[in-house]
């Protein structure tokens, strides 16, 4: 007998160290544990047996009374040994039993040890049908298993002191499972017969929570083995018959029929003796179920004979032999055939005959049996067949005869097809067994007198129920609907079902689009009240005082129960030996009705409440398993009654109104009332355990419905409110309907609701212990108000006020992006990077800083060994994450590890604001730097850029890396070298100009970037604000052309005179005008001009312009003045951009306006858009925290997936519904009171604005007011102080007010970011003593915000060391005179900080005391910033701390921008990093963005004011602002067609700009002989343009035109040939080619032509001849001469004069005398500038083409594909000229060599 024990530490009672306690329920725990369990309310405990709560008594488990009895049960207790007890504070495994003694018994010896099973890797099992569910491992014996995924189950991520033990665990998921699977598990595990392979138990993997069915690993079925059997190798394959008959019979022995059979399921031992393998087995009729429900989805009807032969081609071609009897069960289980009758019964033991048969034919057949077996499927007649049973005998039938014609099987194997043929019979009893194959098989080998197989078969009979593996549960674990679907999700039970009935792919879908189907159920006569489902039928009661029981199967209605004398107002069944259903009627009445047949017209049983003048009736009713039906009714008691005879047990009184509703779970009942509290009941003693909703006093709100599951109750209230609670814990409490809900139901994750708005609302609930999240999925309206809702297997029931009852509402699933997204499977691959980083860490923890450093060293070393990045990934990550811990104090966590991982595969890293993207860049960018390549991470300001290079550069430069940083202003040779580094940085501007300017450049001294290869691998940081905002303005360096510059200011007069509407018509959406007549007409007057179009007086485009920046281009929001310059500001960034342009006069129009100087025009020169300069990195990642609603996008124009990464803490934010206005006065107006209410409260606010003019109006506004803020917009006084202003924007009291995305980039912290703040205070206290340059930033102290500010307070050794820094930085002051700019001041400030966070402490200290330096200033401020940090850490936290309770950062949007990512972007400055926060979004409709578009805003503005009677009020209602929000849609696509336009047409410049760059290249890098080669080619190719087009390959010589072609051939030398060819006519040139024509042989390599020049000796040397021979075969082989009969003479004239022109060149070149460097100079120099020369006036005439082209779409005809023909064209056209103007150049320079210099100059 074992010892009794604790059912939480399963320790051994002992009467001494483990004492038993008896609680009131009867069980007994021991004193420790007792004490460890949790408490949720004062005196009262859950039994950890039986899970019910019970009073506890406060003086602990010592009062309770010992267990005596128990432990004298047991005399030798004493002698059993007792483990010593543990630390109480360690975590206990709770065990606690909720299923009966015999489950125990039968299965806790059947689950195998935790650690009894250690997989080998999490590679697939090698299988011809292995799925994810299939894994090997090993025992402790390291004998090898096969691990079968059964199910996964919830991972326990519970820290409290009481954990569910491992084997608690596994039982309560086995007691969760059906009892049919059950019995089929333990069928399987029982399985212990001679043959069969062995089955272990259940093993569960608790690191991903996955239970696998362990069985033996034997070796796999060789089929090479048996493709060449001979006379003498029959006996071996009848031996395997044999065994695999043998194992099959016992298999019956057990019970177990399998259906099927295949060759992967025959396994050998160590002595060759076959085995069936039943992991095999069960692996491989999934995978036949997987089959046909894939092919009954596809069909979607019955189908006939050829697709019955589909799926059984299917099957054979696998390799699997499935008996007739069982693929027509699996078809008709599909719909895939008519059910005429049941087959059930033909499925027996002789199913596995026809299996077995068809394998041993497949072996003796070979390779031929698939082919042949395949095409008599395929061949076979079905005419005349009908669907069902007998068109699939058809084709087995057919497959028996085709096999008993083979010439193999007509001798020893007759018998075998004989009995196959007997297998396809209809009639069961005409079917052979198992042992008459046997014995034909046995035949083989030899012929006995008897056989001792006969009578096993009828032994089996009657020992177990049998069953079908082939149409088991077990092969429907794992959910086969979706193909998408390889793997079962964590959580989810049973293979991919859902908690309660299957996954329905569709059914969210539908949801969400109303297109959920149902179908209506009618009887009732008035409104329905209750639903309840048992035995098979769903039962309903109204208020017609009827009860109607209805079919689950096809919802026909079956039978009315009557009686009832009052409206019926509850429902319940109660299962059990007599299944009833009791009702409750508003009269008092509780009637029982039995719900077995033959149904009876009266109830079992009924009675009556006593009734007084309160009295309301019964209004809810529940059921316990103590035999006790519980009332709630209208005099606010609780009554308990037995079901047996309807007394009266008890009543439980305590509530304050009507007793709504009741819920019993868990030995606990709940009661909810109208008085809007919850109680909690005792189910044994019927006390009250706790009241719920207490927390409000004052407040009353009724609760209406209750609803619960094992995790989550649910309450519904009156006022459309939901509470959930968790273990009477009250998790969360929102407002999801507008009215009263009346009815609730709750399965698991899903939650329902309905009331009066006629709605059915669907909710999914995620989360853990701590938090708990409710989402809206979806929403089905009704006809009428919802008065009951029923949930049941995967399907809703729904009843209405209108009589009606709607069924089969659909199945409900996870949410289906929860596992059909990219992004859930990307990122849950990514964790196993983050597993195999974390499982280094404590490895690389332990290095020394020279060890780690030395690590860069070892991972070159692997590389250049043959290693690939991905080999070293890991422990590359592993070693930066441990660098950045040791030199800026962070350390990456475990979703940077995932961002790292995304941006090293060359995606988009999504990571949300606070995120930390700035630290996840030094993972991808170490470990691409670590090729040597170059890495250059991008961002998009300088200030980003530099604070990036210092602040992560230290991590690389602490690994050996070096780190570069580009500025603007910086010289070339300081580009050069940082290019040159392993990391640069640098912004996305001046990346793009550096490569355009490297394609400028004449000389290769000059390039900066990194060629042949200046680009390896790039991080963009703000990746859509680069290439999707930024797309739609290239870039672009032009050259001045000084013309025309006076015809701007008169324009710009001319355009004051012209008035909009009359004179001109302007599009601001297109950002288009046009001129009307009259407006014509007073122009030319103005101008004094007949024509604004005349070619000789253009003035139309100068007006134009004009009148462009008269009505498009508004100061201080397109641009600013400063400095007499006109200066763009991004309307984007709301940043100032010094080096942009506006181009084609635009800017000079602007400058006009203005009175400014104007500017030259300008040409552009070179050009190029962010989209095509990126494409040029062959791997591109990025990052952003919006770039999900553009992926799309970036998948179109880069093939770049974007990677969603998960935050490291959940998103708390509260978004608040945008408000409308009429006009803008009244937007501007709440803006300001919402700040001054933040004000008050001390919550800091940031409020975006869309331009400067609109920050500084605000501005204004709030300084009436005085209320004291900050601005910050692209004014030099604001921008300056940028980045300290957005840090400190997270302080109480902080008012800040930004233009769009100012400050981007820089986190807004709570309580202030204490490193600005520490750098801040040295400033102030050390700058003004080292120079006397003050910062004229003209900012009014009174409108700063700092006022208002806390102040820091520095404690006395801050001050101290301050006092002495400051005393230092006097005397250097002194010293200096004060010489030091502000800008060097401020760089020895930031010295000095970097070597606070690079030097100890205590070394600083040494060199302050250290007399060697006079005064050391550095580690004096660098010791006092240390000091200071701390007291501002100390003030900042407590500070956010604060902030945080006031509810965090408040961001007011005043505007919607063009696209909801930029607004989003907005958003997400609040609630980073899981701080709280909100937002708010205030529009007008007289906005920019609804006059651009032409929005007609008037009915909008009408209909706020009939609802506000105010203009200046908003409104929030969804009619409106759903419109607004359209309409910014319809913005977004404007724009993203815009971009796509652009893209598409650059793609066609982007082509020639790469042949042009990349000949550019060539040219300025290559050798000496690159140059010539060029040159070679150039004459040649100018030669054959000119020959060909003077030339017919298909006529005489004498009808070409040899004059022309003799012209044009001496006109490209210059005076190179005017002596050589100066007697040559045509008529010479004819008799020669005439002569030619007639010539036999030709010697080529010195080719010349009779009459001819003789070309000079110039092509002597080997390399020499092989270049003219290798022209003349490119002569042969091109198209250009095309075909005839002249073709050979004219490629010969080709050939000729080319070698002529190059033989003459070179002899020029070496009579000159010149060197061979010089003259390599001269011939690169005229490549460079001609090419340059045509590229720039190419890229001109591209412009214009690009406008021309639109107006051919009025002939119907596509813009984009004329710009590509011409495009291509002119192209064409450009390269030809440039070489011809090449040659004539350098041939006129050789010819004229007194001219020489100043044409080099020209």
């Amino acid at each position: 007998m074992e010892a009794p024990e604790c059912p939480v530490c399963l320790q051994s009672y002992d009467g001494e160290c483990t004492v038993p306690r008896v609680l009131t329920c009867g069980h007994t725990a021991c004193e420790e544990c007792l004490t460890n369990l949790p408490k949720k309310f004062p005196n009262t405990i859950r039994c950890p047996a039986c899970t019910v709560l019970v009073k506890f008594p406060p003086q602990g488990p010592s009062a309770l009374p010992k267990n005596i009895d128990l432990l004298r049960l047991f005399p030798s207790i004493s002698q059993i040994k007792i483990e010593p007890r543990r630390n109480s504070k360690k975590s206990v495994e709770f065990f606690t039993r909720s299923w009966s003694d015999d489950f125990y018994a039968t299965w806790k010896d059947r689950i195998l040890l935790h650690d009894a099973v250690s997989l080998e890797n999490r590679e697939k099992e090698s299988s011809d049908f292995a799925s994810s569910s299939r894994l090997r491992g090993c025992l402790r014996d390291d004998s090898k298993v096969s691990l079968l995924r059964v199910a996964s189950f919830e991972l326990d991520d519970c820290d409290s002191v009481l954990k569910y033990s491992y084997v608690q665990r596994m039982l309560s998921f086995l007691w969760g499972m059906s009892e049919e699977e059950r019995d089929e598990l333990d069928t399987i595990i029982s399985v212990k017969q001679r043959g069969v392979s062995k089955v272990y138990g259940l093993w569960g993997d608790l690191k991903n929570g996955v239970l696998y069915l362990v069985g033996e690993k034997l070796t796999a079925f060789s089929w090479e083995e048996f493709d060449s059997l001979t006379e003498d190798d029959t006996s071996r394959l009848a031996i395997v018959g044999m065994q695999i008959c043998e194992a099959l019979l016992n298999l019956h022995k057990d019970g177990v029929i399998t259906g099927f059979l295949s060759v992967s399921c025959v396994m050998f031992d160590e002595f060759e003796n076959a085995y069936v393998d039943l992991i095999e087995l069960m692996e491989t009729g999934r995978y036949v179920y997987r089959i046909i429900a894939e092919e009954s989805s596809s069909f979607n009807k019955p189908v006939g004979v050829s697709e019955m032969g589909m799926t059984l081609v299917g099957l054979l071609q696998k390799g699997i032999f499935m008996s007739s009897e069982v693929l027509l069960e699996l078809l008709k289980e599909h719909n895939m055939l008519i059910k005429k009758a049941s087959s059930k019964s033909l499925v027996s033991y002789s199913s596995d005959v026809w299996p077995v048969c068809f394998l041993l034919i497949k072996l003796l057949l070979g390779k031929r049996f698939s082919e042949e077996l395949i095409e008599s499927v395929h061949c076979m007649d079905a005419k005349g067949c009908e669907e069902g049973i007998e068109g699939l005998l058809v084709l087995y039938t057919g497959i028996t005869e085709k096999l008993s014609l083979e010439s193999e099987l007509q001798g020893k194997f007759k018998s075998i097809v004989e009995i196959l043929r007997q297998c396809c019979c209809l009639d069961p009893q005409a079917r052979p067994v198992l042992t008459d194959l046997w014995k034909c098989v046995r035949e083989l080998v030899m012929n006995p007198r008897f056989s001792s197989m006969v009578g096993l078969h009828k032994s089996i009979s009657g020992k177990r129920k049998e069953f079908c593996l082939a149409l088991s549960e077990l092969c429907r674990l794992v959910e086969v609907g979706s193909k998408e679907l390889g793997e079962e999700l964590p959580g989810m039970k049973n293979g991919g079902e859902v908690e309660e009935g299957k996954v329905d792919i569709d059914f969210v879908g539908r949801l969400s689009e109303g297109l959920v189907k149902s179908k209506d159920i009618r009887g009732h006569q008035d409104s329905v009240t209750g639903l309840a489902i048992g035995g098979g039928f769903l039962f309903s009661s109204s208020f017609d005082k009827t009860i109607l029981m209805w079919s689950l199967k096809d919802l026909s209605h079956v039978h009315t129960f009557r009686g009832h004398q009052d409206k019926v107002m509850a429902l319940i069944h109660i299962e059990g030996a007599e299944p009833v259903c009791v009702s409750g009627d508003g009269g008092g009445g509780i009637f029982v009705w039995s719900t077995t047949f033959p149904l009876e017209e009266q109830p079992l049983r009924k009675w009556y409440e006593p009734k007084d003048w309160r009295y309301t009736g019964i209004h809810a009713l529940a059921y316990s398993e103590y035999g006790h039906v519980y009332s709630g009714s209208g005099d606010n008691t609780i009554k308990a009654w037995s079901l047996q005879d309807g007394s009266l047990v008890c009543t439980m009184s305590g509530h304050k109104s009507v007793v709504s509703t009741l819920v019993v779970l868990n030995g606990v009942l709940y009661s909810g009332s109208w008085d809007g509290t919850i109680r909690l009941w005792s189910l044994s003693d019927h006390s009250l355990l706790t009241v719920l909703g207490e927390e409000t006093p004052g407040i009353v709100r009724s609760i209406l419905s209750l609803a619960a599951d094992d995790q989550t109750l649910v309450a519904a209230y009156q006022n459309g409110d939901i509470q959930k609670w968790r273990d009477e814990t009250l998790m969360k409490s929102t407002q999801i309907q507008s009215g009263a809900i009346l009815s609730v139901a709750v399965n698991g994750k899903w939650l329902f609701t309905g009331g009066w708005d006629k709605t059915i609302n669907v909710q999914e609930l995620s989360g853990d212990e701590i938090s708990l999240d409710c989402t809206h999925v979806g929403s089905i309206p009704g006809s009428s108000v919802i008065t009951s809702l029923l949930y049941w297997e995967g399907k809703l029931f729904a009843g209405f006020a209108d009589t009606t009852i709607k069924g089969n509402l659909g199945r409900l699933k996870r949410n289906i992006q929860d596992f059909t997204s990219m992004n859930y499977w990307v990122v849950r691959d990514y964790y196993r990077l983050v597993e195999s980083v974390n499982s280094l860490e404590p490895q690389i923890q332990s290095l020394s800083d020279e060890q780690l450093k030395a690590k860069t060293a070892e991972f070159r070393e692997r590389l250049s060994q043959g290693e690939s990045l991905a080999d070293m990934q890991a422990e590359a990550f592993a070693v930066v994450r441990e660098a950045a811990k040791r030199t800026i104090g962070m350390r990456h966590f475990d979703v940077q590890i995932i961002g790292g991982g995304v941006l090293h595969d060359g995606s988009i890293a999504e990571m949300k604001t606070g995120e930390g993207k700035t630290l996840v860049s030094t993972l991808a960018a170490y470990l691409n730097a670590l090729t040597g390549e170059g890495v250059h991470v991008v961002t998009v300001n300088d200030y980003l850029a530099q604070r990036d290079a210092e602040w992560m550069g230290r991590v690389h430069r602490f690994l050996g890396l070096s780190v570069g940083l580009i500025q603007r202003g910086m010289k070339a040779e300081e580009r050069k070298f940082n290019y040159c580094c392993d990391i640069t940085y640098t912004n996305n501007s001046e990346l793009g100009f550096d490569y355009l300017r490297d394609n400028l450049t004449s000389n290769r001294e000059q390039l900066v970037m990194r060629w042949p290869k200046p680009f390896h691998f790039a991080i963009v940081d703000e990746v859509d604000s680069v290439l999707i905002d930024e797309g739609r303005n290239p870039l672009l360096i032009s050259g001045e052309a000084s013309e025309n510059a006076a015809r701007y200011p008169v324009a710009a007069k001319v355009a004051e005179l012209l008035v909009k509407d009359i004179h001109y018509k302007a599009e601001l959406k297109e950002n288009s005008v046009e001129l009307t007549e009259e407006g014509i007409s007073l122009a030319e007057m103005a101008l004094e001009t007949g024509d604004l179009w005349d070619e000789n007086d253009p003035w139309a485009r100068f007006v134009m312009n004009a009148l462009k920046a008269k009505e498009f281009y508004k100061r201080d929001v397109q641009y600013i003045v400063r400095n007499g310059k006109a200066l763009i500001i991004n309307e984007l960034t709301g940043r100032v951009e010094e080096k942009r342009r506006w181009s084609e006069g635009v800017h000079q129009a602007v400058e006009a306006k203005e009175g400014l100087e104007i500017q030259a025009d300008s040409i552009v020169v070179a050009q190029i858009t962010y989209q095509s300069l990126f494409k040029l990195y062959p791997k591109l990642s990025g990052m952003t925290g919006t770039a999900k609603t553009e992926e799309k996008e970036f998948l179109k124009m880069f093939q770049i997936p974007v990677i969603e990464v998960p935050t490291n803490l959940s998103n708390i934010r509260i978004d608040l519904p945008i408000q409308a206005f009429a006009t803008a006065r009244g937007k501007w107006e709440h803006v300001r009171r919402e700040v001054e209410d933040m004000f008050g409260q001390g919550r800091p606010v940031l409020v975006g604005t869309t331009s400067v003019e609109n920050s500084e109006y605000l501005s204004e506004l709030l300084k009436e007011w005085g209320i004291p803020h900050n601005v910050l917009n692209a004014r030099p006084k604001y921008a300056a102080r940028e980045a300290d202003f957005i840090a400190q924007a997270g302080r109480k009291y902080a008012i800040t007010i930004s233009t769009n995305m100012a400050g981007r980039g820089t986190d807004i912290i709570l309580g202030g970011n204490p490193k600005m703040l520490a750098r801040e205070i040295i400033e102030d206290s050390i700058l003004l003593y080292l120079t006397s340059e003050v910062l004229a930033d003209n900012i009014d102290d009174n409108e700063l915000s700092q006022k208002v500010l806390s102040k820091i307070k520095v404690g006395p050794s801050s001050l101290a060391l301050l006092a002495r820094a400051s005393l230092m930085a006097k005397y250097v002051g002194k010293s200096e005179s004060k010489s030091w700019t502000r800008k060097k001041a401020k760089s020895v400030v930031t010295e000095s900080l970097e070597k606070s966070q690079t030097m100890d402490p205590m070394e600083l200290q040494n060199l302050v005391n250290n007399q060697s330096e006079m005064y050391p200033l550095g580690p004096a401020i660098a010791l006092a910033y240390l000091s200071v940090l701390k007291d501002c850490e100390a003030h900042c936290l407590l500070e956010g701390s604060e902030v945080k309770r006031l509810g965090g950062l408040h961001v007011i949007g005043t505007s919607l921008h063009e696209s909801r990512r930029i607004d989003n972007q907005l958003r997400g400055r609040a609630g980073r990093q899981g701080d709280p926060g909100s937002t708010r979004f205030m529009i007008s409709l007289q906005d920019e963005m609804f006059q651009k578009f032409n929005f007609d805003t008037e009915w909008a503005v009408r209909l706020i004011s009939k609802i506000t009677n105010d203009e200046d009020l908003p409104i929030e209602g969804d009619t409106i602002v759903k419109q607004l929000l359209a309409l910014q849609i319809n913005a977004e696509k404007y724009f993203f067609g815009i971009r796509k336009s652009l893209v598409e047409f650059d793609e066609v410049l982007e082509v020639q700009r790469k042949h042009v760059y990349d000949l550019r290249q060539l040219l300025l890098t290559g050798d000496n002989e690159s140059c010539s080669q060029h040159i070679f080619q150039y004459m040649q190719a100018v030669v054959d343009e000119i020959v060909v087009g003077n030339s017919n390959p298909q006529k005489h010589p004498r009808y070409w035109s040899l004059a022309k072609l003799l012209k044009e051939f001496v006109a490209i030398s210059g005076n190179l040939l005017d002596d050589s060819f100066s007697g040559i006519t045509e008529r010479t040139v004819l008799h020669s080619l005439e002569n030619l024509h007639e010539t036999s042989s030709i010697d080529m390599e010195d080719l010349y032509l009779p009459h001819l020049p003789k070309p000079p000796n110039a092509f002597r040397g080997i390399r020499r001849k092989n270049s003219s021979l290798r022209r003349w075969l490119d002569i042969c082989s091109d198209d250009l001469t095309g075909s005839g009969r002249y073709r050979t003479s004219i490629n010969l004239l080709r050939k000729f004069l080319g070698d002529y022109l190059i033989a003459s060149y070179l002899n020029a070149v070496q009579e000159s005398g010149f060197d061979d460097g010089y003259i390599k100079e001269i011939e690169r120099a005229v490549l460079l500038k001609t090419l340059d020369c045509f590229w720039r006036d190419h890229l001109v005439n591209m412009d214009k083409l690009s406008s021309a082209v639109n107006v051919r779409s009025f002939a119907h005809r596509n813009p984009l594909e004329e710009y590509k023909i011409d495009g291509c064209r002119f192209f064409i056209s450009m390269l030809s000229a440039t070489r011809r103007l090449t040659i004539e150049s350098i041939l006129q320079y050789w010819s004229s060599p007194l001219e020489s210099q100043e044409l080099f100059r020209s």
